[in-house]
C-alpha cells in the first residue's frame, strides 16, 4: 500500500512539473507571436503587420524570380526582354501606388473607428497576396 501510494504521488508531482514547464513554454511562445494570443486591438494590429511583411517578402521573391526568368533562352531569341522589364517595372511601382491608395481609402473610411488599422492591413495583405499569384502565374513565353 505505501509503495503504491508513494507511486502516485511521485507521479502525480511529476504530472504537475510537467504541466506547468508546458505551461511556461505555451506563455513565452505566446507573449512572442502576437497572433498567437490577439487580445486587444494593438496585438490584432501587431499581428496584421507581421502577416503583411510575411507575404510582402512572398510578393518580392515572386517578382525576383519572374525578373529572372525574362531572359533569352539563347541567341536566336529575339523577345524584347529589356523592354518587358522595363514594363513590368513601371507596372510593378503602379500597382504599388494603386494598393497603397485604395486601402488608404479603407483606412479613411474607419478613420473613427480602432477597426481602421485592421482593415487597412487586411487590404493591404489581400491585394499583396493576390499581385503575388498574379506574377507567379506570369508566364514569360
Amino acid at each position: 500500500m505505501k509503495k503504491s501510494l508513494l507511486t502516485i504521488v511521485i507521479t502525480a508531482a511529476f504530472g504537475a512539473a510537467l504541466s506547468l514547464t508546458s505551461i511556461n513554454g505555451l506563455a513565452a511562445e505566446q507573449s512572442a507571436d502576437p497572433c498567437k494570443t490577439q487580445a486587444n486591438t494593438l496585438e490584432i494590429n501587431e499581428c496584421g503587420k507581421q502577416e503583411l511583411a510575411k507575404k510582402d517578402k512572398e510578393l518580392n521573391a515572386a517578382y525576383q524570380q519572374l525578373m529572372k526568368k525574362l531572359a533569352p533562352a539563347d541567341k536566336s531569341d529575339d523577345t524584347k526582354y529589356a523592354e518587358v522589364k522595363k514594363q513590368l517595372i513601371e507596372a510593378q511601382k503602379n500597382w504599388i501606388k494603386y494598393r497603397d491608395a485604395d486601402c488608404s481609402a479603407k483606412y479613411t473610411l474607419y478613420e473613427q473607428g480602432s477597426i481602421r488599422g485592421i482593415v487597412h492591413l487586411s487590404c493591404l495583405r489581400e491585394k499583396t497576396e493576390q499581385r503575388t499569384k498574379e506574377l507567379l502565374n506570369w508566364d514569360p513565353v
